[in-house]
């Protein structure tokens, strides 16, 4: 949710008879939901916080313990040490004094070296058990129906982000771009696949949405021009969702569509109004891209290909945690 936005309660606009409304009861309305965004960025680090410390004593790390030599660093403690790297945009040389700032807090039992951190952030493990945190964290919200936008962004040491870079520099520069599946509704990242810059966007949809978490129904596919194909639209049709993506400029009205794709473009050239007003939502995806990198920083500072994607799946999963701490401070106001 950014800064500018507005919630009106829908009491507003519920009429019996003859009603007035003036700028004054707009103007209550608007000023108790400008408070209570107020109250939730006030309370956004420490609630973001709390909800780290739950997940991570909840999830299981099957750690293997040694016997003898030096006793090993809690996976844990790893956890929650990655987690707050990215909350608090961090170094790993600051990560370490971070943790020694919040030991107590979220009781650790050693703060590891910052060599550690970050030999562990460039480990294979590490790249395992942030899938499966990522599907615990899922996990644990309940059963729904949602509207998926997929799109895909990118994530680098380069000073400019991905949508300042010109589209032909991308494909030739040290990106890892991220493809994703958003639910629109919460802006969280339901599944994910990384790939170097070069591989376009329809060549990952099928995988994106064969990762999908389990307790969700998907009704509907959103998606720009670049998933156009008749692969992401049959990939979207055999999870249940209806597809619309967008159609290219010189698209037609079919009068016997046959192809899904014929069937799509029919669909925006008949009733274009209505197909507009149900794809208004796939820019939720480039928001929760937006949200990622405006929060916990769109450069990354690992050099290595594990440590750089790990540090890519940290992001997105402390977002996730950050929107699962907003939907509950939501319920409770």
């Amino acid at each position: 949710m950014n800064a500018t936005d507005t919630i009106i309660d829908e009491e507003v606009f519920r009429f019996s008879g003859q009603s007035l409304i003036d700028t004054w009861s707009l103007r209550d309305q608007l000023v108790s939901g400008i408070a209570r965004y107020s109250k939730w960025l006030v309370s956004d680090l420490h609630l973001t916080m709390q909800r780290i410390m739950e997940l991570a004593d909840s999830f299981p790390f099957w750690q293997r313990r040694k016997h003898t030599g030096r006793p090993p660093v809690k996976e844990r403690d790893l956890l929650v040490a990655f987690l707050l790297r990215q909350l608090f945009n961090a170094t790993f040389r600051q990560l370490q004094a971070l943790l020694e700032l919040f030991r107590e807090y979220f009781c650790l039992d050693a703060v590891p070296h910052h060599t550690v951190l970050s030999r562990k952030n460039r480990s294979a493990r590490w790249s395992t058990i942030w899938q499966r945190f990522h599907e615990f964290v899922l996990g644990t919200m309940p059963k729904r129906k949602v509207v998926i936008a997929t799109d895909a962004t990118g994530f680098s040491g380069r000073k400019r982000p991905w949508r300042e870079v010109d589209h032909g520099l991308k494909a030739t520069q040290d990106w890892v771009k991220t493809h994703a599946a958003i639910e629109t509704d919460s802006f969280i990242v339901l599944s994910y696949e990384l790939t170097a810059s070069n591989v376009h966007e329809s060549q990952m949809f099928a995988g994106v949405w064969d990762g999908l978490p389990e307790n969700i129904k998907p009704i509907r596919s959103l998606a720009d021009s670049a998933y156009h194909g008749e692969t992401c639209l049959l990939a979207a049709r055999q999870h249940g969702a209806v597809p619309l993506h967008g159609i290219r400029k010189n698209a037609r009205h079919f009068p016997k569509p046959e192809t899904l794709y014929q069937k799509m473009a029919s669909f925006w050239r008949h009733w274009p109004n209505r197909a507009a007003a149900l794809y208004g939502k796939r820019n939720h995806a480039e928001t929760a891209f937006s949200m990622i990198g405006g929060r916990f920083g769109h450069r990354i500072r690992c050099r290595s290909e594990t440590g750089r994607k790990n540090e890519v799946r940290s992001k997105i999963a402390i977002h996730n945690i950050r929107m699962l701490a907003w939907m509950n401070f939501n319920s409770m106001n």
